[in-house]
């Protein structure tokens, strides 16, 4: 599994709206060969770590343009540049 972890400033008032963008691009997503699932989690009022689990980091290459195509509707919501990073599991627990 491969994992995009994206970091979001923002507005704590525009949370509905990056809800409601987002939700309007469940189409698109759902297109997204190899993506599992994503997770947004607030970790306060202006702040979001979002979660993507892909089945392999090519999966993701071969979705960036696309997912570069939906973040253009988040930006002005967000007060600073996404922090992204990328990585493979190495360890994992499950109960």
């Amino acid at each position: 599994m491969h994992y995009r972890i994206t970091k979001v400033h923002h507005n704590p008032k525009d949370r509905d709206k990056l809800i409601e963008i987002l939700e309007s691009k469940e189409k698109i997503l759902n297109s997204f060969d190899g993506l599992k699932y994503v997770r947004m989690i607030g970790v306060t009022d202006s702040v979001t770590i979002a979660v993507s689990e892909y089945e392999s980091e090519e999966h993701l290459k071969n979705v960036e343009p696309r997912f570069q195509e939906l973040m253009v509707d988040l930006m002005p919501l967000m007060s600073e540049p996404p922090e992204i990073y990328n990585g493979d599991v190495f360890w994992k627990h499950n109960n």
